[in-house]
């Protein structure tokens, strides 16, 4: 029988643990969070190659949320602004999906489509 370690770690943690993603979420877990600021930034990816990418500080957090095309989509459309700088202060819910990417299905960090009361 096998018996799990009192404190897991889970691997994706270790390849970019410098930004948010969905393996820092419980499995069906939502969490309310406030945007502090958005702005583009020069970030190293897995593989080594930098690229820009949307950036988006969150109040009281340590690490910040790297926003693609999709949730950056939701945002304007759930605070009724694409500017991002009118995004400071606005709250957003966040949860993991399984979404069809590079060919697989794979965990991805969501935006949920409603505006968080």
């Amino acid at each position: 029988m096998e018996t799990k370690p009192a404190q897991v770690t889970h691997w994706k943690k270790l390849t970019n643990p410098n930004y948010i993603g969905s393996h820092d979420l419980q499995p069906g877990q939502e969490l309310k969070i406030t945007i502090e600021s958005v702005s583009q930034e020069l970030i190293k990816g897995q593989d080594g190659k930098e690229e820009m990418a949307i950036i988006a500080k969150i109040v009281g957090a340590k690490k910040p949320m790297i926003l693609n095309k999709t949730n950056c989509k939701i945002i304007a459309k759930i605070h009724d602004t694409p500017y991002i700088e009118q995004w400071a202060g606005k709250s957003i819910l966040i949860y993991s999906a399984k979404v069809k990417a590079f060919g697989e299905m794979v965990e991805a960090l969501r935006v949920k489509n409603i505006k968080p009361i």
